[in-house]
């Protein structure tokens, strides 16, 4: 083997230097930094779909089904006046009996009955003035029915309070007579009431087609 020249010798260890330095600046900067975990991350999880936010209902919508509530009602306590204006007007001795047992019992429940009525149309909301007229002759049909109401209590206790038998029984005919008029005013608002509730067309027309409470 021949002698190796001295520049390959300089260059080799020239070389080997560098390597060294680099492997020692490689492990210095392995130590300082963190371990990468192995363990894979977590999948991100898929999150749960937003429930949808139901479409409120329009207020005319409300309204109607709060009308068709009290209709109801009141159509009841109409028809319950009625049932009880059975009584012999040839008899007025015993008219007292008769009518007393049958209607004064109903005046309470249809007064409370159409009040419940004037409050649903009274919350009609206010951009609906194509139905204004209605519900106002609606509202003026109860406080007539009201009156006539009044009227027959009004003779129910001069009835009960009369000092013969004759006074009693007059009374007894003039109550039995506010009692029909009041039964009468009732079935008009019944009328009026399904003409709005049945025939308006329009917006509110399709309300009371599409509240619950009206089918």
């Amino acid at each position: 083997m021949g002698i190796v020249p001295k520049w390959v010798v300089a260059v080799g260890a020239g070389a080997l230097f560098v390597i060294l330095v680099a492997a020692a600046i490689w492990a210095t900067r392995a130590e300082s930094e963190p371990t990468a975990s192995t363990t894979a991350a977590p999948a991100p999880s898929s999150s749960a779909l937003p429930t949808p936010t139901p479409t409120p209902t329009p207020e005319i919508v409300l309204w109607a089904g709060d009308v068709c509530v009290a209709r109801d009602g009141f159509i009841d306590s109409v028809i319950a006046v009625a049932s009880s204006l059975e009584y012999d007007p040839t008899q007025p001795g015993t008219v007292g009996e008769q009518f007393q047992r049958q209607i004064e019992g109903q005046f309470g429940t249809i007064e409370a009955e159409a009040s419940a009525m004037g409050t649903a149309l009274g919350g009609i909301p206010v951009d609906y003035v194509e139905v204004a007229a209605a519900v106002s002759q609606l509202q003026g049909n109860l406080d007539s029915l009201i009156v006539a109401k009044d009227a027959a209590q009004t003779h129910i206790t001069a009835a009960q309070q009369a000092g013969d038998p004759l006074t009693a029984g007059v009374e007894w005919l003039r109550a039995a007579g506010a009692a029909k008029a009041a039964y009468d005013v009732g079935v008009e608002s019944i009328d009026s009431l399904q003409m709005l509730t049945g025939a308006t067309e329009g917006d509110v027309g399709d309300a009371f087609a599409t509240a619950p409470q009206c089918s």
